[in-house]
């Protein structure tokens, strides 16, 4: 099914990743009166309003439903028996959570990808508690079709100032984590050309091992082990990758200059 349907579109809201295209332009240039909550509003994170989810109640008249394929991915659906500012309100108490350690993370619930992992790391009781008076999430997935999450959507519902107040377990941490990482050794590997997920995993390893931690610098130093084989092994190029006087991108691009003119070898 790739898309919703038709007592589903009456009922439901579209909550927008703001910060993964122009929301508000998409939603008014596709519904001249939708009813609409920017999440970030009137919350310490109102400074950020450009690129606020973005709440959206699609008006009788709307073609945001005929236009499904062109936001699908940015965005989740969920359906509410409540008004859409209560609705916001609770969505706004969820805008960031604690860690176990007692520190506080963004939560990007409103991006597809992040709710499908989400959910899936609750057991019925905390999918029920995020989900407070919400119903029913969707979400759609890569192979075309929507994902539908029930809860009981009787929970209490928070406000805007209780934000903060839903806690991460370890074993939340952990699935959230490891979604993650599958998703990366998959982009990695269309990124590479490669579909070896042993091959994928050693050079993720190997750029952890060096101190290379973010997407964009293992995939760079991934790429340059590809290119070059075994000359990346070379004590020369291993010694430029873990001069500690340089930085990690630094690191990076000399050993891309070094190895691009041939010198180790």
């Amino acid at each position: 099914m790739t898309d919703l349907a038709s007592n589903t579109m009456v009922q439901a809201c579209i909550l927008m990743d703001g910060a993964a295209f122009n929301a508000p332009r998409f939603t008014y240039e596709n519904d001249e009166q939708p009813d609409v909550e920017y999440l970030f509003l009137g919350t310490p994170h109102e400074a950020a309003l450009e690129v606020s989810p973005y709440l959206v109640k699609p008006s009788a008249a709307t073609h945001l439903w005929q236009v499904q394929s062109q936001w699908r991915d940015k965005a989740v659906v969920l359906i509410a028996d409540e008004s859409l500012p209560v609705i916001a309100e609770h969505l706004r108490s969820l805008l960031s959570v604690q860690l176990p350690d007692g520190g506080y993370s963004y939560l990007r619930y409103y991006s597809p990808k992040h709710l499908q992992r989400l959910m899936l790391a609750f057991n019925d009781q905390e999918r029920n508690c995020f989900s407070g008076l919400v119903r029913e999430w969707l979400a759609f997935l890569p192979d075309g079709s929507w994902q539908r999450i029930t809860a009981e959507g009787s929970a209490p519902a928070k406000s805007a100032s209780d934000e903060g107040w839903f806690v991460l377990s370890e074993q939340h941490m952990a699935a959230l984590s490891g979604g993650a990482k599958d998703e990366f050794v998959e982009k990695l590997g269309r990124f590479l050309g490669l579909d070896d997920l042993t091959k994928l995993n050693r050079l993720i390893e190997d750029a952890d091992s060096l101190g290379f931690r973010t997407e964009r610098d293992v995939s760079q130093y991934a790429e340059l082990a590809v290119v070059h084989g075994d000359r990346i092994k070379h004590p020369q190029s291993q010694a430029m990758l873990s001069n500690p006087k340089l930085s990690e991108r630094a690191r990076l691009n000399a050993l891309d200059k070094h190895l691009a003119y041939g010198v180790a070898r």
